[in-house]
C-alpha cells in the first residue's frame, strides 16, 4: 500500500468489527472486490498508531476467513457497524 492509500484508510469509519477483548479489537475498513478480494483492517486498542493491514480472502466450503497476523477471522463471526 502507497502513503496516500494509508493516510486515507486512516480517517475512514469502520463498515464491521471483531471483538477480541472487552477493550478493543479489529476493525474492518472496506472490502476491496476484484480478482482477488481483499480486506482493509486494523486494529484498535485505544492505541495512538494504528498500522492497516491488507490481507486476501479466503472463500471456503463453510466459511470464509482471512488472516491478520497470526489470527485468522472468519467474515460471519464480524458484526457490521
Amino acid at each position: 500500500m502507497t502513503k496516500e492509500e494509508k493516510k486515507m484508510y486512516a480517517d475512514m469509519r469502520p463498515i464491521a468489527v471483531y471483538g477480541m477483548s472487552n477493550w478493543g479489537g479489529l476493525e474492518i475498513l472496506r472490502i476491496e472486490y476484484g480478482i482477488e478480494d481483499y480486506v482493509i483492517s486494523r486494529f484498535n486498542f485505544g492505541e495512538p498508531e494504528e498500522k492497516i493491514h491488507k490481507s486476501k480472502i479466503n472463500y471456503g466450503v463453510n466459511h470464509n476467513t482471512f488472516r491478520v497476523g497470526r489470527y485468522t477471522i472468519r467474515l460471519d463471526e464480524c458484526m457490521s457497524c
